[in-house]
């Protein structure tokens, strides 16, 4: 009797990963100091959602003091809670952003709004912080289903939907809350 199976020819994962190396190394590197998000994003079944600054707004903050603060065994902890606010254990495209309001991070709920409506039900997306979603990438998983005959030979390969989708949103900030910068700056000065 005929059988299937499903190949996954290309991960999104890996190609999210790759390209989110490459393109935004500064918040990868951040997002490299949560491993228990990381890990959370690396195995959610349906996908993931990526909240990524820019190379550019990341460096509109003082760069030596996420970097200080990234090499300091005290400020890890809230390190930490700032990369966990930039990862949604499930695909979320800019249109569901839109409809919910919200969305649901490691290390929080944060609100979402439309502030420039768009033809297609999607538009700029605002977070309650007053960054925004300046685009947005989609990976998807490459599967091929295979038929073999009764005696084990290929019949039919074909593609098929399915798999994973992980998406990368690049933004113009942080999206989490000011007020764990502010821990980082009080930290700091006080140590002088």
């Amino acid at each position: 009797s005929p059988s299937s199976s499903t190949t996954s020819l290309s991960s999104s994962r890996d190609k999210a990963e790759q390209y989110l190396s490459t393109t935004y190394p500064q918040f990868y590197y951040l997002l490299q100091q949560n491993p228990t998000a990381l890990n959370l994003m690396r195995n959610s079944k349906s996908g993931f959602t990526l909240f990524a600054p820019s190379n550019d707004s990341i460096a509109a903050y003082p760069c030596n003091l996420l970097s200080a603060a990234c090499n300091n065994d005290d400020m890890q902890p809230v390190i930490a809670k700032m990369a966990s606010y930039h990862i949604v254990n499930a695909p979320m495209s800019v249109e569901l952003l839109g409809r919910y309001g919200v969305a649901s991070t490691p290390g929080g709920e944060l609100t979402t709004t439309v502030v420039q409506h768009d033809d297609d039900g999607g538009g700029v997306i605002m977070f309650e912080n007053g960054v925004s979603i300046i685009e947005s990438y989609e990976f998807q998983d490459e599967l091929v289903q295979n038929v073999q005959d009764g005696n084990g030979n290929l019949v039919e390969s074909s593609s098929v939907g399915g798999g994973k989708t992980c998406i990368v949103h690049e933004v113009d900030g942080f999206v989490c809350p000011e007020g764990l910068w502010g821990v980082l700056y009080e930290y700091f000065e006080e140590a002088g």
